[in-house]
């Protein structure tokens, strides 16, 4: 059995095949465990999408993150520890395509939505790929 305290769901510039640069450093070497979704909505920010508490499906990856060291450079990344913090890590129950739930880490979104523009199938992947993703 899996250690749920390792493992990491990701919906935007952390998911493997989204990320570039810094967040690939970062999720490079991680273990892949597939497809999943979990309880949100989900918001195009402009340079990144934020996902918040809701009544909606957020779709990303699960990773397995090997050690507190690679947690601690995720927070880093995701400025969870700013003041006030961009984002915040929360354990949230991540839904498996084949049904299977495991409890998981994800970033919410710890400023406000507003402006932003809001993706109600949840997949930041396939908004980038309608092309619709609002540019700096």
């Amino acid at each position: 059995m899996e250690d749920d305290l390792q493992i990491l769901f990701v919906y935007g510039s952390l998911r493997p095949a989204l990320a570039q640069g810094e967040s690939l450093r970062l999720v490079a070497d991680l273990e892949q465990l597939g497809a999943a979704s979990v309880p949100g909505d989900l918001y195009d920010l402009g340079d990144y999408p934020g996902m918040v508490a809701g009544s909606g499906r957020v779709w990303g990856d699960l990773l397995r993150v090997s050690n507190r060291e690679r947690f601690d450079q995720l927070d880093d990344y995701e400025e969870c520890r700013g003041n006030p913090p961009l984002f915040r890590r929360v354990r949230l129950t991540a839904r498996r395509t084949d049904g299977s739930c495991c409890s998981a880490w994800a970033y919410l979104y710890a400023g406000s939505v507003a402006s932003g523009r809001h993706l109600p199938d949840g997949d930041y992947a396939a908004h980038l790929k309608r092309g619709r993703a609002r540019r700096p």
